[in-house]
C-alpha cells in the first residue's frame, strides 16, 4: 500500500506485478480552495499506462476537484502535476486535451437533439478541401470507432442522441474520449442511473479500453464495480488522498471503512 503525503519523485516507470509500466500522470500534494472552502488539502496519485485507477471517497472528499484539475478545468493552488513526465504549469481544458486527456462527465455533456456523428466530432469536424464538413467520412469514422469498442447497440449513428438509451449515450461519450484522447481517460460515475444490462456493457467497455493500453481514472461510489475493473484504488478523505493501493491488497470491508473514517 502506498500512503500519502508522497515525496517528490522523478521516476517515470512503475513496477507492478512484475511488469514495468510507464507513469502517464503523477500528482503531488495538490491543493485547491474556493474562498473559505478547502476542496483539496493534499492530494497525490500516480497513474500508469494501461491501468484503471479508481478514485473513491464520500461526497465532498475532493474527488471531482482532483479530476477537474487534471482535466484543466481548475488550476491548483499548490502542489505539482506531471503528465507524461512533464510538469504542468498552465491549466485549461484545451491544453489538457492537447496533452491527450479527455474527461467524460456524469451528465455526458452531449447535444441531445443532434446525432451520434455530430456528438463525436463536435468542435472537431473532418474537413473536405479544408472548408466543408465531410459528413460522409464522419459517419464512417463514427461507425468504425463504435465497432472498434465493441459497441453494437447503436444501429443508426444518424439518429438523435436523445432517442438513445442511457447506456448508448454513455458508450458514445466514452467513444468521443477515446477518439480524441491519446492515453488518459477520466470517467466520472459512468454507470450512474444505468440499468443492470447497460451497466454491464459499460464495465466491459472499460475493460476493453484497458486492454488497448488506455489509462483510466474512474470515479465511482459503487465499490463492487471498483473491485471488478480497477487495478489501483485511490482513497480520498476530506480533501486528502490517504492511500493508493493495489486492488488485491484490500477488500470491500477495509475499503468502506477507509472511506468513512479516513483510517487505512
Amino acid at each position: 500500500m502506498k500512503t500519502f503525503p508522497s515525496t517528490k519523485s522523478d521516476a517515470t516507470i512503475n513496477v507492478r506485478d512484475g511488469r514495468r509500466r510507464k507513469v502517464v500522470a503523477e500528482a503531488i500534494s495538490l491543493s485547491k480552495h474556493f474562498g473559505q472552502i478547502r476542496a483539496l488539502q493534499s492530494a497525490s496519485f500516480t497513474l500508469s499506462e494501461g491501468e484503471v485507477l479508481a478514485v473513491v471517497g464520500a461526497n465532498g472528499a475532493g474527488k471531482s476537484t482532483l479530476l477537474k484539475i487534471l482535466a484543466g478545468v481548475y488550476p491548483p493552488d499548490g502542489g505539482t502535476l506531471r503528465v507524461n513526465g512533464e510538469e504542468v504549469t498552465s491549466f485549461s481544458a484545451p491544453e489538457s486535451r492537447g496533452r491527450g486527456i479527455e474527461m467524460v462527465y456524469q451528465d455526458l455533456d452531449d447535444v441531445p437533439n443532434m446525432d451520434a456523428v455530430y456528438n463525436l466530432f463536435v468542435g472537431r469536424p473532418i474537413r473536405k478541401w479544408g472548408i466543408f464538413a465531410d459528413y460522409k467520412s464522419m459517419i464512417a469514422k463514427t461507425r468504425e470507432v463504435l465497432t472498434g469498442l465493441g459497441v453494437a447497440t447503436v444501429q443508426d449513428v444518424t439518429q438523435p442522441v436523445e432517442t438513445m438509451s442511457g447506456g448508448q449515450r454513455q458508450a458514445l461519450a466514452i467513444a468521443r474520449a477515446v477518439t480524441w484522447g491519446s492515453g488518459i481517460i477520466i470517467l466520472d460515475e459512468p454507470t450512474a442511473a444505468l440499468g443492470i444490462l447497460e451497466t454491464e456493457r459499460v464495465l466491459r467497455l472499460i475493460g476493453d479500453l484497458k486492454g488497448k493500453r488506455a489509462s483510466i481514472l474512474l470515479v465511482t461510489h459503487n465499490l463492487e464495480h471498483v473491485f471488478r475493473v480497477a487495478d489501483q484504488i485511490l482513497v480520498m478523505y476530506q480533501g486528502r488522498s490517504i492511500a493508493q493501493m493495489q486492488r488485491q491488497d484490500t477488500n470491500l470491508a477495509k475499503l468502506a471503512a477507509a472511506i468513512v473514517s479516513g483510517a487505512h
